[in-house]
């Protein structure tokens, strides 16, 4: 405390001022204007295979970097294909629809002709790429752990049993994170949930609950046509779920034999990607709470999310 001689005559009569300053806003997902905000109106930054990257040797990669980079980089929503591993018949069948190159390239590694146990993060064959789950999820709990104003989601591609997901969850302490949203509700705040702890929603495309918490993807979420060959051709036309679905998730890439970067610096730029997104949103009379994209690093996917958020980069 810090005191101020005020001089009265000949009195001196010590004046106290309070150094103390109130605490800084708390910031969910780095602004404190979300924090208020339900689940349902907020807008979250989203990567489509975001288990295929670059920097992890995967062929024909959809993004630039892993899983522990893009949640650092910003990234909120994982939409991510589960696999168990592809028998050495199903190996040589899927090769037969390859170009000559990337056949022998494919065929050539061993682990077309093994099959490895357990469960992994892969795309049409974890021959080309792949991730343990166990691993990725690992990544997602140490981020929650040392985040811990951070919301996200995972929306699981999944061809493997509920339970051995939940198992891989429990093992890396994700299950503790999981927060359930029962049908009907209002959504909960982003303040709430990360009160609670419970700050990580997971849906499925297939297997749905139980658990509680591995929630049924298109009983959730409603979404745009993702299989779009040219810029032209998007529209906001309802593709799954249901057009009442309290979730909205704007699929904006462009479908190629090996996805390419150049479409991503046309279709994530901010003019484009922020003008598809409000023509959505009034389209389909709800804000597009997950923009999923390929390279989420190419073009301006972070900037449009707080526009459309309505905040200011942190």
């Amino acid at each position: 405390m810090f005191v101020l001689p005020l001089i009265l005559g000949s009195v001196l009569i010590p004046l106290a001022r309070d150094a103390r300053t109130d605490p800084p806003p708390m910031l969910c997902n780095g602004h404190a204007e979300l924090c208020d905000r339900p689940f349902d109106e907020v807008v979250f930054p989203a990567t489509h295979n975001s288990m295929s990257n670059a920097d992890g040797g995967w062929v024909g990669p959809f993004q630039e970097h892993g899983i522990s980079e893009q949640l650092n980089d910003g990234v909120r929503m994982l939409l991510i294909d589960s696999h168990s591993w592809e028998t050495p018949k199903q190996s040589a069948a899927f090769a037969r629809h390859l170009s000559p190159a990337l056949s022998a390239s494919f065929t050539a590694s061993e682990s077309t002709t093994v099959r490895k146990p357990g469960v992994y993060l892969c795309h049409l064959m974890c021959g080309l790429g792949s991730t343990p789950l166990a691993s990725a999820m690992t990544d997602v709990s140490n981020f929650l752990a040392t985040h811990p104003d951070e919301v996200m989601s995972i929306f699981f591609e999944d061809y493997v049993p509920a339970d051995q997901t939940a198992a891989v969850f429990d093992a890396t302490g994700l299950t503790r994170y999981t927060f359930v949203h029962v049908p009907g509700t209002p959504w909960t705040t982003l303040r709430q949930m990360i009160d609670s702890g419970h700050r990580l929603l997971v849906m499925s495309e297939h297997e749905g609950p139980p658990p509680a918490w591995y929630e049924s993807g298109w009983d959730l979420t409603q979404d745009t046509n993702y299989a779009v060959k040219t810029p032209a051709r998007f529209t906001c036309a309802l593709d799954r779920g249901k057009s009442t679905n309290d979730l909205f998730l704007l699929n904006n890439w462009i479908l190629a034999p090996i996805p390419s970067q150049a479409d991503a610096r046309i279709v994530n730029s901010y003019s484009f990607l922020f003008n598809r997104a409000r023509e959505c949103e009034r389209e389909r009379q709800h804000v597009a709470n997950f923009v999923a994209v390929n390279f989420y690093g190419t073009g301006d996917l972070m900037a449009v999310v707080d526009a459309l958020n309505g905040v200011s980069p942190p």
